[in-house]
């Protein structure tokens, strides 16, 4: 029977096949969907590391253009502070012309006024001393000679203040454009640090999502190859005599805890390890005959590493307890621990179903790289009697 349920298990666990096998076995949906997993996982890993990338490479990109910005902004700051101080300048200077402008205005109305009057309202000539008419005579020229040079100082200096409104005009739009084109880049500034701060989130997701499509990657991995390695040692057929030294229960690195495990079902095993079975051949490990709905617990603390129904053998679950050792435990109906969930020693993982015509058959292997030991090393309930 024995041997029946590691051939049957075999075929479930590992989805191996001999290379002469006409079909592929039972279980091999089960590996290859675990391979298929790590494979999408791996997908999404690649993908996630892709857009990872991306994104530092666009953070980067916009990066360049905000240094970019604040270079023009430091240029355009150095320019405006000089049209700045020359406004400051010019508008003292402007301050003084429009002063010296005022007085020579002043005098200039003054002699422009009494010439107007002279002009307008001459002295009869019946009734002017002859001293008078001199005087008035060389009024007359003296004013003539200095207006036109009055008037040209005073265009000049009409000219001088319409210079000066026209520099302070030009500054001022400048000042005007320089306060557009600070608000404007200010602007993009903050949308390219908005942008920045965006593909930065993203970027940490995108790596995040990396590293957990990484660890799921390695755990796949981690348990298709113990899948691998179980269906190689349990393809093996099992020696009539032993052929190497029994593992030593007090250096079997099991966590370092030596003591001797739980039976995962009440009562004594039904057929041990290297049992003969019918047929010919020994048993790899041991059967126990539970009852209806029986529970089923964890022999020793472990790491699950694989956990599911699989086709021709119910459930089965693979605990890894370390040191190179795994535990099997066939036939299941329902399991309740999930794959690479840490149990204790003699928590319940699951319970058996209902037996049809015959009770329910729980079968456990321990293997050590890959081949099986005898589980008595480990635990010593008592043979059935008959």
């Amino acid at each position: 029977m024995a041997r029946r349920l590691a051939a049957t298990l075999v075929v479930i666990t590992a989805g191996l096949a001999v290379a002469a096998a006409p079909a592929p076995p039972a279980g091999a949906p089960a590996l290859r969907q675990l391979e298929s997993s790590e494979r999408d996982r791996d997908r999404d890993r690649q993908a996630a590391q892709a857009e990872a990338q991306a994104a530092r490479l666009e953070i980067a990109q916009l990066q360049a253009q905000l240094d970019a910005l604040n270079a023009a902004q430091r240029n355009g700051e150095t320019n405006v502070s000089g049209k700045k101080l020359r406004l400051a300048a010019l508008s003292v200077r402007e301050a003084q012309l429009d002063g010296q402008i005022g007085a020579n205005r002043a005098k200039l109305a003054r002699l422009l006024s009494a010439l107007e009057l002279l002009r307008r309202d001459p002295p009869p000539a019946l009734f002017v001393n002859p001293g008078d008419v001199r005087d008035a005579v060389r009024a007359a020229i003296l004013i003539r000679a200095i207006t036109p040079e009055l008037e040209q100082r005073a265009a000049a200096l009409r000219a001088q203040a319409e210079t000066l409104r026209k520099v302070k005009r030009a500054v001022d739009t400048a000042s005007e454009d320089l306060f557009t084109t600070e608000s404007d880049v200010a602007d993009r500034k903050a949308k390219i640090e908005a942008l920045i701060a965006a593909r930065s989130a993203l970027e940490g997701q995108d790596t995040a999502a990396a590293d957990a499509a990484k660890q799921d990657v390695d755990a796949l991995s981690a348990r298709a190859t113990v899948l691998r390695e179980l269906s190689q040692g349990l393809a093996v057929a099992a020696p009539a005599a032993p052929t190497h030294d029994p593992p030593d229960p007090e250096h079997a690195g099991l966590f370092g805890r030596p003591k001797m495990f739980t039976a995962p079902a009440a009562g004594a095993p039904a057929q041990r390890f290297g049992a003969v079975e019918p047929g010919g051949g020994r048993a790899l490990g041991w059967t126990w005959r539970t009852a209806d709905d029986a529970t089923v617990v964890a022999p020793a603390q472990g790491v699950v590493e694989y956990a599911g129904p699989l086709k021709g053998w119910n459930v089965v679950a693979i605990l890894r307890l370390g040191g190179g050792y795994h535990l099997v435990l066939a036939g299941l109906d329902t399991i309740t621990a999930g794959t690479g969930q840490m149990v204790g020693q003699g928590q319940p993982i699951g319970h058996m179903g209902k037996g049809d015509g015959a009770p329910p058959e729980l079968y456990l292997e321990i293997r050590k790289g890959g081949a099986p030991v005898d589980p008595s090393h480990w635990l010593k309930a008592p043979m059935t009697k008959g």
